[in-house]
C-alpha cells in the first residue's frame, strides 16, 4: 500500500536554524532602532523640558529687569534722608552656599544701599556683582516697589490733597486699591531748580505709613499743587525693613540639582529679600546652568550714543543719579545646557581658546574686558564641567532690556 500524498511533511533542523538566524538578526535591527529611537525621544523631551523652562523662568527674570526702579525715590527732605536708618539684607545672609572654596563677595548685604557713603540711603535700581557667583557667574540685584511677592507691591496711586485718599486703578475685583493695614511709602513728585525730584515723605525717622480709612496726616500733600505719589510695598504686619522691595538673582548648585545635569553646573535661582528679615525662599528658575554674565551699556557723555560698559564695581563707584542718568541697557546672558548627556554628540568647537562666549559679541575682539561678559576655553570647560562636557549640547540665552522706571 503506497503513503498517502497529505501525509505531514516536518522542516529539516537547517530550516529552523536558518529561520531563527533571520528573526534574531531582524530582532537586533528593530531592538537597535527602537534604542535609537527612544534615546533621541528621550532627548528631544528634555530639550523640550529645558526650552520650556527656559521661557518662563528667563521671561520672569525679564520682567523684573525692567521693573527694576519702579516706585524708588531719589531724595529725602533737604536732599538726603539721614534721619531715617533701614536694613536690608541681613549681614549673616548667605544664598550662595555650595561655592567651591566659598564666595564671599556674593553675600547679599554687600548690595544695600544703607551704607553707601557718598550718597547715604538713596537706593539704585541695578547692582551687579561682577565674576563673584558660583563658576565665576555675576550675582544681580534688583530694587524697585514692585518686586515683592505680595499683591500690595502691585499697588500705587496718587493721593489726594483734601481727603488724603488714594485715586488709582483699582487692584481687585472689590475695587479697592489699598485695604487697611497695607504698608506704603509716600514720594513728593516734582520740580526743583529745573530738575524733576521724588522726594521720600518721612514723619519723624518713620518712612513708611499703614492705610486706613485713610493716611496719617504727615503723609498727606501739604498745598493744593503738591503731587504725592503713592507705592504700596507689603501687607499688613511688623514694620518695614526698608523702603521698597528687592530681588536677587544667582547660580548655585544644590545638592538635590537634577540627575541630568552636567557636573558642576549649577540652577538659577531668584530670591525676594523679605521685610521680616527672615530668610527668603528660593525660587529656582532655570536648571543646569553653567554661567551668567551681565553686560551693562551706558551713555557716559550724554550724546545718546552708547560709549562704555562699566562692570559692576564701576556701576556702584556711580551714585544714584548718574546710574539713572547713563545706564541705558541691561543684557544678561546665560549658558545652560540643553537637554541631557548625549554620547553620540559632540560640541562643535572652532577655536579652543574661545569654544564658548558668554557675553556681548564684541568680547571676540576685546577677550580682557571683563565687563563684555566671559570667553571659555575647552580646558576651563573641561576643569569645570568634566571632559565629557562636548556630550552636552550648551545654549546661550540672551536677555535685552532697556531701563524704563529709571
Amino acid at each position: 500500500m503506497s503513503k498517502s500524498r497529505n501525509s505531514a511533511h516536518g522542516y529539516t533542523m537547517i530550516e529552523l536554524m536558518v529561520v531563527m538566524l533571520i528573526f534574531s538578526v531582524v530582532m537586533a535591527l528593530i531592538s537597535v532602532s527602537f534604542s535609537r529611537m527612544v534615546r533621541g525621544s528621550g532627548q528631544l523631551l528634555k530639550s523640550a523640558e529645558t526650552d520650556i523652562g527656559g521661557l518662563i523662568g528667563l521671561e520672569l527674570m525679564r520682567s523684573d529687569t525692567e521693573s527694576a526702579g519702579f516706585g524708588l525715590y531719589w531724595s529725602g527732605p533737604g536732599g538726603g534722608v539721614s534721619a531715617i536708618s533701614y536694613m536690608e539684607a541681613s549681614d549673616d545672609l548667605v544664598l550662595v552656599n555650595n561655592c567651591p572654596g566659598g564666595c564671599p563677595n556674593a553675600k547679599p548685604s554687600l548690595f544695600d544701599d544703607r551704607t553707601y557713603a557718598t550718597d547715604r540711603y538713596i537706593p539704585r535700581a541695578y547692582r551687579v556683582g561682577n565674576n563673584v557667583g558660583y563658576n565665576g557667574s555675576d550675582y544681580v540685584v534688583l530694587k524697585g516697589t514692585t518686586l515683592g511677592t505680595n499683591k500690595v507691591s502691585r499697588a500705587w496711586g496718587y493721593l489726594n490733597y483734601s481727603a488724603g485718599t488714594v485715586v488709582t486703578p483699582p487692584r481687585d475685583a472689590s475695587g479697592a486699591t489699598f485695604h487697611p493695614g497695607d504698608r506704603a511709602i509716600v514720594l513728593k513728585s516734582g520740580m526743583s531748580a529745573g530738575r524733576e525730584v521724588r522726594e521720600l515723605v518721612i514723619a519723624g525717622n518713620q518712612f513708611y505709613t499703614s492705610y486706613a480709612d485713610a493716611f496719617q496726616k504727615e503723609f498727606r500733600p501739604k498745598e493744593p499743587g503738591d503731587n504725592f505719589l503713592v507705592y504700596g510695598i507689603d501687607e499688613p504686619g511688623g514694620s518695614l525693613r526698608f523702603p521698597f522691595n528687592r530681588t536677587d538673582y544667582y547660580i548655585d548648585r544644590p545638592g538635590d540639582i537634577s540627575r541630568t545635569c552636567a557636573p558642576g553646573t549649577g540652577v538659577l535661582y531668584k530670591s525676594v529679600i523679605n521685610q521680616s528679615g527672615k530668610k527668603p525662599e528660593e525660587c529656582p528658575i532655570l536648571d543646569c546652568v553653567a554661567d551668567m554674565q551681565v553686560v551693562l551699556y551706558t551713555d557716559s557723555n550724554g550724546d545718546g550714543v552708547v560709549d562704555y560698559h562699566p562692570d559692576g564695581e564701576e556701576l556702584d563707584a556711580q551714585d544714584a543719579l548718574k546710574t539713572r542718568k547713563q545706564l541705558k541697557e541691561i543684557r544678561v546672558y546665560i549658558l545652560a545646557q540643553q537637554g541631557r548627556r548625549d554620547d553620540t554628540y559632540r560640541y562643535p568647537v572652532a577655536e579652543p581658546e574661545r569654544a564658548i562666549l558668554v557675553g556681548d559679541p564684541a568680547l571676540k575682539e576685546n577677550p580682557e574686558e571683563s565687563a563684555l561678559g566671559r570667553i571659555w576655553t575647552s580646558s576651563k570647560m573641561a576643569d569645570i564641567f568634566g571632559s565629557i562636557w562636548r556630550n552636552y549640547r550648551w545654549k546661550l540665552y540672551t536677555i535685552v532690556v532697556q531701563p524704563k522706571n529709571l
